[in-house]
């Protein structure tokens, strides 16, 4: 597994570091199935902000919230990928998964799927699903973030 560790000091430099990934995105092509960002972090650790940052970046204009409550919200984009999947797991398990049919919307080759709290549902990330864990530092804002691709 490649791993790339940063340090970062503030929600600026948390965004550009997110819009920097947007911009690789937009420039890679669709494989056979989406391309699938899991986020791993506690409560408060910065998912949802890096997610709004790359929402951004891959040229959503809409108010991108956190999912929590509906599990997943759904954004059309344009570029080599027609659509953003953001997904909050914290309230479901794999098979939950399975049964709501997210399955399918991993399966689709036109989707970015973004899994806030993918921990919960680890077992059905794809292979080569990028994983990002993001920590908290030693002050407020620092947080210590973590790219690895399966």
């Amino acid at each position: 597994m490649k791993s790339t560790s940063f340090k970062i000091n503030n929600v600026r430099q948390m965004a550009s570091m997110a819009r920097s990934l947007a911009e690789e995105i937009l420039k890679t092509k669709p494989s056979k199935k989406a391309l699938v960002i899991g986020l791993f972090g506690d409560l408060g650790a910065g998912k949802t902000t890096f997610v709004k940052a790359l929402g951004r970046g891959l040229g959503i204009k809409r108010k991108i919230i956190s999912p929590t409550f509906v599990l997943m919200r759904n954004f059309a984009i344009k570029g080599p990928y027609h659509h953003i999947h953001h997904i909050d797991a914290y309230r479901i398990n794999e098979k939950g998964f399975v049964q709501l049919g997210l399955r399918e919307v991993i399966d689709d080759p036109e989707n970015i799927v973004v899994i806030e709290w993918a921990d919960r549902v680890r077992k059905l990330l794809p292979k080569d699903a990028i994983l990002i864990d993001i920590k908290h530092g030693d002050d407020h804002n620092e947080r210590h973030i973590t790219f690895n691709r399966r």
